[in-house]
């Protein structure tokens, strides 16, 4: 029984560590430089070798550990890798989300399908144009200052249940994509669920410079929803600039 729990106790543990990701020549580096600096910053002492003893430290616990953060955030999950897999790109970033709506089904939906509406609520998309009544052509934001565009074909449009969409070949940056609009329990109105997948700009290092950004996907998603959920309950989104006015408004004048 002791050795049953002991295992037990052992397998815990293992769980509770986070997985490896370095190589072992990695590990060895990463903790013979952190020994090195760790040395420096002790002889050095003061706020410089305060601050490189934290480095240090933590070089000798990436190597001792095995694993790394900053590999973990440039590695695909094993979805992304099946996506790209599938979609013939060179890599995937991928994000869903969900937010309930306090409108009819048929007028998120309605909303949703007319493509034109999609920058008012998607803060990174600057316009799109209709081109026919499936395809579109989109302008979107990316860091760094850069635009990138491309056109989009709608290929799956179920009223007021689902609509699926691709970028055209030749887009500059390709991706797909789902929405789908479901009642709300309790009469509530409607549960919208989307999900989108992209090939990064520079492969996974683009996926860490999204993030640096603030673009990371997931975090996209959930805004944008969020963004739908004001433009369709309040018909406006709240802006720094609107949130001072009404502030103003709400103040009694001076006597």
């Amino acid at each position: 029984m002791a050795l049953i729990q002991g295992q037990s106790v052992d397998s815990a543990v293992r769980n509770a560590l986070p997985p490896r990701n370095l190589g072992d020549a990695e590990r060895l580096v990463s903790g013979a430089l952190g020994a090195v600096v760790a040395l420096w910053a002790i002889r050095r002492g003061g706020l410089a070798g305060g601050l490189a003893t934290l480095a240090g430290a933590a070089m000798i616990a990436r190597g001792t550990s095995g694993y790394c953060p900053v590999t973990e955030t440039l590695s695909a999950k094993p979805a992304e890798r099946q996506i790209a897999r599938k979609q013939g790109w060179r890599s995937a970033a991928a994000a869903a989300s969900s937010v309930t709506i306090a409108k009819p089904v048929e007028d998120v939906y309605r909303f949703f399908r007319d493509v034109a509406n999609l920058p008012r609520f998607m803060r990174h998309v600057e316009s799109v144009t209709v081109i026919d009544e499936t395809r579109s052509h989109w302008v979107v934001r990316a860091p760094l200052g850069r635009t990138v565009e491309w056109d989009a074909t709608i290929t799956e449009d179920r009223p007021n249940e689902r609509i699926g969409w691709r970028s055209d070949a030749g887009a500059q940056v390709r991706n797909i994509g789902w929405i789908e609009f479901r009642p709300a329990p309790g009469g509530r109105g409607t549960e919208v669920r989307a999900a989108i997948a992209y090939e990064p700009l520079a492969g996974q290092l683009g996926r860490l410079v999204a993030q640096l950004w603030g673009e990371e996907p997931g975090k996209q998603a959930h805004d944008d929803l969020r963004r739908l959920k004001q433009v369709l309950e309040t018909g406006e989104v709240p802006t720094p600039a609107l949130r001072r006015a009404d502030a103003d408004a709400a103040m009694p004048d001076a006597a």
